[in-house]
């Protein structure tokens, strides 16, 4: 009798078991010179947004809970608060010229690490004087489930452009 009480937990939690949904096989992983193409590619309509002046199209390439990490260190958070910081910046300077270069990118699952560095030229608005900044970034970037990497978190610091 003693068997029969343990042997039907053990047959109903085998049951139980085989019910279940099979594990999800781990993904292969990325192709390095892939992934940094595609990663390169967003920085790129990230570059484009920015110098068409285009605050809308910059907050866009990020999650919808995305936060970028300011200087100031103010830190937008979501679409609208990005896209308020964007055109405000938009509002006194006006672009002509923009370049991100991606230099590394680190995968971990549905999240990328990338580490890089920008330049752009351009004028105040106020007075026509010219502008230009330089610096590195730190990008979180997230595959969204429509399956398009978004920036997630980012910061940046400028400092002065590498020395050859």
């Amino acid at each position: 009798m003693l068997q029969h009480r343990t042997l039907r937990p053990l047959v109903l939690l085998l049951t139980l078991a085989g019910c279940a949904a099979p594990a999800k096989a781990p993904e292969p992983p990325a192709d390095p010179a892939a992934l940094r193409d595609a990663i390169q590619a967003r920085e790129k309509e990230w570059s484009a947004a920015f110098l068409a002046g285009n605050a809308a199209g910059v907050a866009a390439l990020y999650t919808e809970d995305g936060v970028t990490v300011q200087a100031s260190g103010d830190s937008p958070t979501g679409r609208e608060a990005i896209t308020r910081n964007m055109q405000a910046q938009f509002d006194t300077l006006a672009v002509t010229a923009r370049e991100d270069i991606t230099e590394e990118v680190i995968p971990a699952g549905d999240y990328v690490v990338e580490v890089g560095h920008y330049s752009y030229q351009g004028t105040r608005k106020a007075d026509n004087a010219p502008l230009a900044a330089a610096g590195r970034y730190m990008v979180l970037w997230r595959k969204d489930a429509d399956g398009v990497w978004r920036l997630h978190r980012d910061i940046g610091s400028e400092a002065q452009p590498k020395k050859p």
